[in-house]
């Protein structure tokens, strides 16, 4: 039976894709070696899914429709950057997300719900929305990084949250690339 590798996300608008690349090419000077996400594949991972039977897919997105259909149009704000696990051994190097309203918090505690209605696996680890800009390649302390990151050129930024997307990631050599199989326009008023 066919599989795909999923996951449900928030896309984000071009210029901030652009502005998080902006951000990626300061850091290339950086003497660490990163896998840096590509420009089109930023995005904020609301639940990662794992391998997915196709007939699934629709019991899913029929949850997702569910939860579109509960929560209005609503923003987030980008602020500051930072590294998982620290500054001096990162695995992860992200842009964080602020989440005044707690807009965010809410849909993703929705499809989790759902989710795990469904019987796939509650998430173990405490809601923490980030975009990744890179994964670092040598696990040995980093130089400087905590130097590094105050300086970089990103100021706070909005983003409109619209809709939820459904994606299939398939991997290849040159990195992953991400499918959207089904999107959820969220309600502009109740």
């Amino acid at each position: 039976m066919d599989k795909y590798r999923c996951f449900i996300a928030i896309d984000l608008p071009g210029d901030l894709k652009k502005d998080l690349a902006r951000v990626q090419a300061e850091m290339r000077s950086w003497p660490v070696r990163v896998k840096w996400v590509e420009e089109q594949n930023f995005h904020l991972t609301l639940k990662f899914l794992g391998d997915i039977d196709r007939p699934f897919l629709k019991e899913i997105s029929s949850s997702l429709e569910k939860v579109s259909l509960q929560h209005q149009k609503f923003s987030f704000s980008i602020s500051g950057l930072g590294a998982y696990p620290s500054l001096s051994r990162p695995k992860v190097i992200w842009a964080g997300v602020r989440d005044n309203k707690k807009c965010l918090y809410r849909i993703w505690t929705d499809i989790e719900s759902e989710m795990v209605k469904l019987g796939l696996p509650a998430e173990k680890r405490k809601f923490s929305p980030h975009l990744t800009l890179g994964r670092v390649k040598e696990l040995m302390p980093a130089p400087g990084l905590d130097d590094i990151l105050p300086g970089l050129p990103l100021g706070d930024r909005e983003a409109v949250v619209s809709e939820i997307k459904l994606m299939r990631s398939t991997l290849s050599r040159s990195g992953p690339e991400y499918f959207c199989i089904s999107s959820f326009t969220l309600q502009e008023h109740f």
